[in-house]
């Protein structure tokens, strides 16, 4: 009897790109590869299922091989400057006999939105740091975090499809990850789901275990974590377009969290980052 033969993914390249210029790309019959984008802030254009559509943060796209694919990428002026607010995503692009046999025996969608996952941010984040580095078996630490990824996304797209519709808490999580850049209230928050301010918080905190206030510090100080890092914004900049009202706040906020303020995280964990 013959053993089987393994299987194996592979990470063609993997990052965390920041667009401040126009960008537009297509490729009508399809790229040689999987490519899986994670929307991170700002919004863009993606070719899905024949016809272009507005995303926005936290959309997760996974294209197949031959799946038409296209980018249309519009930065834009911020709410309150002239600034250009940069449209960023993570990406990953892999191939293998492993990525086929996943992506065939799941069914999964090309877009949904799965929010600021940390399970998924952090895995992403250890794939792009050791995708930098030259050493030996990098091949096989990349195969298995690349499955490790993957696996990761089927599940959160799992309770995604699961909750979709019927869980308020759910919506409200969602609102705040979509609108976590904007100056927000409770009021604006419980208003999006027709409910009192009193009732959202009861259901937030007992489905996710913290407040509704508190949950959108984690997602604006996840998006200038990004920022700080990957980009060359001034502080004060980067605040506005997370959402604080103050940089007083935001520089508070963050040392609390990272252990640094902004511009000394900057300088001592600060990665080059990708101009489109």
């Amino acid at each position: 009897m013959s053993e089987s033969v393994p299987q194996h993914s592979h990470v063609i390249y993997a990052n965390y790109s920041i667009h401040t210029q126009p960008h537009t790309v297509e490729y009508m019959k399809g790229l040689n590869f999987y490519l899986f984008r994670l929307q991170a802030e700002g919004t863009c254009r993606m070719l899905i299922e024949g016809k272009y559509e507005t995303i926005i943060p936290g959309d997760l796209l996974i294209y197949p091989p031959v799946q038409p694919y296209g980018l249309q990428v519009l930065p834009r002026s911020g709410p309150q400057s002239q600034e250009i607010q940069p449209v960023a995503d993570y990406f990953l692009a892999g191939q293998g006999e492993w990525l086929d046999a996943w992506w065939e025996g799941r069914g999964l969608p090309i877009k949904t939105n799965i929010g600021f996952d940390d399970t998924v941010i952090t895995l992403w984040k250890h794939i792009v740091g050791e995708k930098k580095k030259v050493m030996q078996n990098q091949g096989e630490i990349m195969d298995y975090l690349l499955r490790t990824l993957c696996l990761t996304l089927e599940q959160v797209i799992d309770i995604k499809q699961h909750r979709k519709g019927g869980d308020t808490a759910y919506k409200l999580k969602l609102f705040i990850e979509n609108h976590a850049h904007e100056p927000l209230s409770l009021e604006q928050i419980s208003a999006s789901v027709g409910l009192s301010v009193s009732r959202c918080s009861y259901l937030f905190k007992s489905a996710f275990g913290k407040s509704l206030y508190a949950y959108c510090i984690d997602v604006r100080l996840n998006l200038a974590q990004q920022q700080v890092l990957y980009g060359n914004l001034a502080m004060e900049q980067v605040a506005e377009n997370t959402g604080f009202q103050s940089y007083a706040h935001f520089s508070r906020v963050f040392r609390e969290r990272f252990g640094h303020p902004p511009g000394e995280y900057r300088r001592r964990f600060g990665f080059q980052f990708n101009h489109y």
